[in-house]
């Protein structure tokens, strides 16, 4: 073997890994647009909620009509019943073709609506677009397996509002 296979060989390898990198990188930035959105639901952050939509994405939640456009998917979120929940997501799998990708994940939530507090169950589907290099949901769509009334429940954390956590990088 020659030294100009060699080279050839190393830069098909370099070329793969960049390619499983930039798939990983992917990945892990839809993973991080799932987890932000639940972040936003979990700090009362409902109005920074459509940021994380494309301009066209679809929220069909939990069987409420479909809501379509980035301005109508803010307004929807503000008007919401549920004024306070805490939501917790699990087996997030995301699979990407391009600049779109699908993927699920499980919903353990904990809401008060009407000053009652409940453990919902559910699953997201998602979709996801890449624009101008930034995941973005295109579509989101809920589904409630369950709704159960808990008593006593956590409605008195609602009323004392969200103890905010910023994630803060340093030594």
């Amino acid at each position: 073997m020659s030294n100009s296979d060699d080279m050839d060989e190393l830069k098909a390898r370099i070329r793969a890994l960049e390619v499983r990198m930039a798939r990983q990188d992917d990945l892990e930035a839809i993973r991080t647009l799932r987890c932000t959105y639940h972040d936003y639901v979990n700090q009362d952050r409902a109005a920074e909620l459509a940021d994380l939509f494309s301009e066209n994405a679809t929220v069909i939640y939990g069987g409420r009509p479909a809501v379509t456009g980035r301005d109508a998917i803010g307004a929807f979120f503000l008007d919401l019943p549920v004024k306070w929940a805490r939501q917790f997501i699990h087996a997030h799998v995301v699979e990407i073709d391009g600049d779109c990708g699908r993927g699920y994940s499980h919903l353990d939530g904990r809401p008060v609506v009407d000053g009652k507090s409940l453990m919902v169950g559910g699953r997201f589907d998602d979709e996801y677009v890449r624009e101008r290099g930034r995941w973005l949901f295109s579509r989101v769509v809920l589904t409630i397996w369950y709704a159960i009334p808990v008593e006593p429940g956590w409605e008195s954390a609602a009323i004392a509002g969200p103890a905010r956590t910023p994630i803060t990088s340093g030594g």
